[in-house]
């Protein structure tokens, strides 16, 4: 018989909150760009480093500025400022679930590869239905290394066999296995919901949300 879960993992993008590109779409409009635009030059390689730490959350605002200047003129620049100021969606059913998961004294963390405008975007979001933000702009290393689980696991204070873990991206989940997580791939908020009860973790389902996209 497996030990009982003692630390939930979820993942953020995909899963709690959901970008579903109004923010992009509103940028390219104000500034004239062609659908799509920022979505294409924005996540490639200064997010990479972004997620790693390398950059910091506006050292890659402005690198995607700079591209932008650089392909279609001054003018375009200031279509980052407004992207920027979308945080994302949050799906409140999956924020239920975590509430959830806390009440029953089991605590949260979220395991996100993100940069480090994080905190502020949940902080705009008023979203901190968690015990632990493990970043990877703070982690230095990125989901699927093995590094990274081991740090998060380290972060949650319990073994990995005794922690549920959450993720959209299939290739995380099987990363999250190979060092002994209990993971599973996030569907639906239903899904998610029958998942945790398969690990002694029982919920009310709530009414099914939709899914957006991830920021990348």
């Amino acid at each position: 018989m497996k030990n009982p879960v003692k630390a939930a993992l979820f993942d953020l993008g995909g899963v709690v909150l959901h970008f579903r590109g109004n923010g992009r779409a509103e940028a390219e409009k104000a500034v004239g760009l062609p659908p799509g635009t920022l979505r294409r030059i924005a996540y490639k390689g200064s997010f990479a480093l972004a997620n790693y730490g390398v950059y910091s959350h506006q050292e890659w605002l402005e690198a995607v500025r700079g591209d932008l200047v650089a392909k279609f003129g001054p003018r375009v620049g200031a279509a980052v400022e407004v992207w920027a100021k979308d945080p994302g969606e949050l799906d409140e059913d999956a924020v239920a679930v975590l509430k959830g998961v806390r009440a029953q004294g089991i605590p949260v963390g979220i395991f996100t590869n993100n940069t480090t405008g994080l905190k502020a975007d949940l902080a705009r979001l008023g979203f901190d239905a968690f015990d632990k933000l493990i970043n990877s702009a703070d982690l230095g290393v990125i989901k699927p290394s093995p590094v990274a689980y081991r740090l998060a696991i380290e972060t949650m204070g319990v073994a990995a066999e005794e922690i549920f873990f959450v993720d959209d991206n299939l290739t995380n989940v099987i990363a999250a296995r190979h060092v002994g997580l209990r993971a599973v791939r996030f569907v639906s908020v239903p899904e998610l919901i029958a998942d945790l009860a398969a690990c002694g973790i029982t919920l009310p389902a709530p009414t099914p949300g939709t899914k957006g996209e991830r920021r990348g």
